[in-house]
């Protein structure tokens, strides 16, 4: 407003609001031209906080990474016959060692940060028990020690601790921290969260069975107290990234390791069953362990540690569920091309609101980092189900907005250009006058 009043050019002020569900008071300011917004919640922000009128309000999406609109296009319906043929091409342009299993994108940011290793152990351990063919893709980001820890990781101690913890009423500890086989903190599920619920935090603030672990519900009085608590708790327990020792192996060797399967890992191992040509440095594939007299088919599993990675829309193209922390971005990046999320932790306040926005747009669901085997129970039902990753893609495709940036940026550049030709009709107009005057 003071430089247009020392110019006597209108200067156009636009805010484009880059979070989903929840936003700062400071965001709304009610002297803008316009305000681009991602959803109906910040909608309904702005006009309470900041007194936005609707007019001044376009809900174009959260603006991503045009690599994204690029796969999105290309990649068209992810369910149908042509998507999973384009997302098979996909994972063989980025040499995953398999193209043809479910596949799980793990992330937690660009630092790795977030309880990812106890995420992966759970994951891997659902998966071998319930005989699902998958490959795990940890995006652990600069965190090289985690990396490395994942490419030298014993699995088969993975899967004995988690059968042993099975068995043992007070569970395994993280941190300080038991997830026992008795107590967890639950799923709020798609399609099963009101607008006035949130979503648990505390591994103590519920009990529920996990030996049949199935989304919670819970009525007002119980959701205040749990929320009352994990206001204040302590941030979410997690180990040290990096120091997993009661899972790494004592003669873990640099080369990448083969896991399959559901096994007495006591037993010696044989070679791999399949084949995997794309495999290459750093991958930890699957190896069938030897196991005898067992009727069921384990799973093979084989888990994948990345870097920091570049090929983000690629990734997601690859995958058929994100697990992942609330991030406003990242979550927008998953809707644009049709991916299932599941979200394990949020920083209170700021991101608090875009589980809101997935769960209550049916395209995911939040269990905490804090119960990584409720996490393990919930994505590998989303697996063995079609028709369930199907509702999903189409919930998520529907709140996808891969040409958010597009239409943002043509949407100021027109109104930047109009007021550019009316101040310079006024210039002109103003200047005439002074001729006149002056004769």
């Amino acid at each position: 407003a003071k430089i247009s009043q020392e110019t006597g050019r209108h200067l156009p002020i636009f805010t484009v609001v880059t979070d989903l569900g929840s936003a700062h008071c400071l965001w709304f300011c009610n002297g803008v031209e316009k305000m681009f917004i991602a959803s109906d919640q910040i909608r309904a922000l702005a006009k309470s906080r900041g007194k936005v009128p609707d007019e001044k309000l376009v809900e174009a999406g959260l603006p991503i990474r045009h690599d994204f609109t690029v796969q999105a296009e290309s990649f068209g319906e992810r369910m149908s016959v042509e998507g999973k043929e384009y997302q098979r091409k996909v994972r063989a342009n980025l040499e995953l060692p398999y193209t043809d299993r479910k596949t799980v994108l793990v992330m937690g940011g660009g630092e790795g940060v977030g309880s990812l290793s106890n995420i992966v152990d759970g994951l891997y351990f659902e998966f071998v028990q319930r005989g699902i063919d998958a490959q795990i893709l940890v995006v652990c980001g600069r965190n090289e020690k985690l990396k490395k820890n994942l490419d030298e990781r014993d699995w088969d101690a993975v899967l004995k601790k988690f059968r042993l913890s099975a068995d043992d009423e007070e569970g395994f500890c993280y941190n300080g921290v038991i997830a026992s086989a008795t107590t967890a903190v639950g799923c709020v599920e798609t399609g099963s969260l009101s607008n006035r619920l949130r979503r648990i935090l505390s591994a103590g603030s519920m009990d529920s069975p996990l030996k049949s672990l199935s989304p919670i519900l819970i009525g007002d009085s119980d959701y205040e107290e749990a929320r009352n608590n994990s206001r204040n708790s302590s941030p979410t327990p997690m180990i040290e990234e990096g120091d997993e020792d009661a899972v790494l192996s004592e003669d873990a060797q640099d080369s990448p390791k083969i896991h399959e399967g559901k096994v007495d890992v006591t037993e010696p191992v044989r070679p791999p069953s399949e084949s995997a040509p794309l495999a290459s440095k750093g991958m930890v594939l699957d190896r069938l362990p030897e196991f005898a007299g067992n009727p069921e088919r384990p799973g093979k599993v084989a888990v994948v540690g990345l870097g920091f990675v570049k090929r983000m829309a690629e990734y997601m193209v690859a995958s058929d569920v994100l697990v992942s922390k609330a991030g406003p971005g990242t979550i927008a990046e998953a809707a644009s091309v049709s991916l299932p999320v599941m979200l394990t932790s949020f920083l209170p306040g700021q991101e608090e609101g875009n589980v809101d926005y997935v769960v209550d747009g049916k395209f995911g669901a939040f269990c905490s980092d804090v119960d990584p085997t409720g996490i393990a129970d919930e994505v590998a039902s989303w697996l063995l189900d079609e028709q369930k990753l199907t509702e999903l893609s189409n919930a998520a495709k529907a709140k996808g907005a891969p040409y958010a940036a597009r239409d943002i940026v043509k949407a100021i550049g027109d109104s930047t250009l109009k007021w550019r030709d009316i101040n310079d009709a006024k210039d002109a107009a103003a200047a005439g006058h002074e001729r006149e005057v002056a004769l």
